[in-house]
């Protein structure tokens, strides 16, 4: 079908071929309806991108527990060049993403909420994380600012003033998209007070179990729990394996988020990443529309 007039009873015939500077030789075709012409590449992702052939490394690479910084280093390429684009991968993702949750029936689903921070511990954040028990399929990822607790709370009002609590917001966009799946039969949580009324107010009709918190383990970057048997093992292994092959989540690490938004982008990018390997798609791509 013709990109640009979409008749799908339009003769589209061959009008030779080009090079490209990378991927060989590229076929070109005519529309006979509209008389314009095409290629296997128009309309693709990358579509007259300069650095169209570092999409799928980059894509890869964020997700092994490689920094920006080192990306560049390694390509021979400027650091702005990766976070341009991260910014186009991101926004592949998410729509692959939409494409694996239109054929995700989930029974039982596992949420729950991990913090980072951007810039500083005085600027907390959270991540809303929803995963399906036993397949450990990711379903809903959201980061949101957050105001600093703790002691460090009087240090951030002093320094950096108010924060909004973006919270409610992510959790609302997270249960929604929960809220979707007709073959949902269970959430389970861990026992934070907060949670009811967005149950409520999003899944009003699903049955709800929580269970108690406990004391994280060594291993794991903290997240999986010590001894015994863990009801929540789905998604606190899931967020351990986030930690580990996000470089700027990790419990020990220099990289810091810089904004919320591309914290977003990259947890995108993770959630395809993640996917994808569950499935049994080993070397995941996005140089095609499948």
């Amino acid at each position: 079908m013709c990109p640009h007039c979409g008749n799908a009873q339009s003769k589209i015939t061959k009008k030779g071929v080009f090079l490209a500077k990378r991927g060989g030789k590229i076929q070109r075709f005519k529309c006979q309806g509209c008389k314009k012409t095409f290629s296997d590449k128009t309309n693709r992702p990358g579509y007259r991108s300069r650095r169209y052939h570092l999409r799928n490394r980059i894509f890869r690479e964020l997700c092994r527990g490689v920094s920006q910084r080192e990306i560049a280093i390694e390509l021979k390429i400027h650091r702005d060049t990766v976070a341009r684009l991260l910014i186009a991968v991101a926004k592949e993702a998410r729509r692959q993403n939409k494409k694996v949750l239109a054929v995700s029936a989930p029974r039982v689903v596992v949420f729950d909420e991990m913090e980072t921070f951007e810039h500083t511990k005085c600027k907390p954040v959270s991540i809303v994380l929803a995963v399906e028990e036993g397949t450990r399929k990711i379903l809903a990822i959201e980061a949101a600012q957050m105001p600093a607790k703790g002691h460090l709370a009087e240090v951030s009002r002093r320094r950096y003033g108010y924060r909004a609590d973006h919270r409610p917001a992510a959790l609302r966009r997270a249960l929604g998209t929960i809220s979707n799946f007709k073959s949902l039969a269970l959430i389970k949580s861990d026992e934070s007070p907060r949670y009811p009324k967005y149950l409520k107010e999003c899944l009003p009709k699903i049955p709800h179990a929580a269970f108690k918190g406990r004391r994280g383990c060594v291993v794991g970057q903290g997240e999986l729990k010590r001894g015994g048997f863990d009801p929540l093992f789905s998604l606190n292994h899931t967020c351990a394996r986030i930690r580990d092959l996000i470089k700027r989540l990790s419990r020990r690490t220099w990289c810091t988020t810089k904004l919320v938004e591309r914290l977003q982008m990259l947890l995108d990018i993770f959630m395809c990443h993640f996917n994808r390997r569950l499935t049994g798609e080993m070397r995941p791509t996005l140089s095609r529309r499948s």
